[in-house]
């Protein structure tokens, strides 16, 4: 309990220097990768058409999962910024390895995601092959992949949700004790990032739906998510958003 108490305080100190520059570099590095991937002969393994059952299914399966994880630290690791600035100051006396695991329950939450949205898409697509009218006109997927994430954002769900993400010192008031920092701070990533997936997974399906190269809209749909989450008007917009998709 003591611990607990404390950590107001705690929070209140200085920011280590070199932990925002660090998690900058990481940022622009998935950037760069994505584009360099993007413009190679590879690029076809940064979308979710290739069969996941034939014999490359599951270096498919694996590089797109690669490609998914480098847009998770492109996209959604910069709206983390709030809590990983905090638990940085929570922990400026430790190993640095603390923040890398939150870093790594984070993106974990979010590859897991990744993972289902392929599994899913496999469910899609034999769907659309057992019907002809569906499989002859595949712009209704892609208006459907729109409405429910334009749909979602008027949901209870995605208001909660999003209050959470824009509180993160309440994922390391419950979770942080100071007695097992590694599982704990693991712990907190895994956490956020689970509330994050809450507020977010409908527009990351819009991205799925898209296809991992499309720059352009990652850096739009990354923006949107950044101020909803980080800044004083971010809340208000969900509405509009909502109204624009559908």
């Amino acid at each position: 309990m003591a611990q607990r108490n404390q950590l107001p305080a705690v929070v209140a100190g200085a920011r280590p220097a070199t932990f925002p520059w660090v998690l900058a570099g990481l940022v622009v590095t998935a950037w760069l990768a994505l584009w360099l991937w993007g413009v190679s002969p590879y690029a076809h393994y940064l979308g979710h058409h290739r069969a996941l059952v034939s014999r490359d299914g599951y270096v498919a399966l694996a590089l797109f999962l690669s490609g998914w994880t480098l847009m998770i630290i492109a996209m959604m690791l910069p709206t983390a910024t709030t809590l990983l600035g905090v638990f940085a100051r929570v922990v400026r006396h430790r190993s640095g390895r603390l923040k890398a695991l939150v870093v790594i329950g984070f993106i974990g939450a979010w590859l897991a995601v990744g993972y289902l949205f392929r599994v899913a898409d496999l469910g899609v697509r034999g769907l659309l092959v057992s019907i002809r009218w569906l499989e002859a006109r595949p712009s209704l997927l892609g208006a459907a992949t729109l409405g429910l994430a334009g749909v979602y954002q008027f949901t209870p769900l995605k208001y909660r949700c999003l209050t959470a993400c824009r509180s993160p010192r309440g994922f390391i008031y419950r979770h942080w004790r100071g007695r097992r920092p590694a599982s704990e701070a693991l712990r907190i990533g895994l956490a956020y990032g689970w509330s994050c997936v809450g507020c977010c997974w409908a527009i990351m399906l819009i991205m799925f739906a898209l296809g991992l190269a499309s720059l352009p809209w990652m850096l739009s749909l990354a923006a949107f998510m950044a101020v909803e989450k980080n800044t004083a008007v971010g809340r208000k917009l969900r509405i509009p958003l909502g109204i624009a998709l559908v």
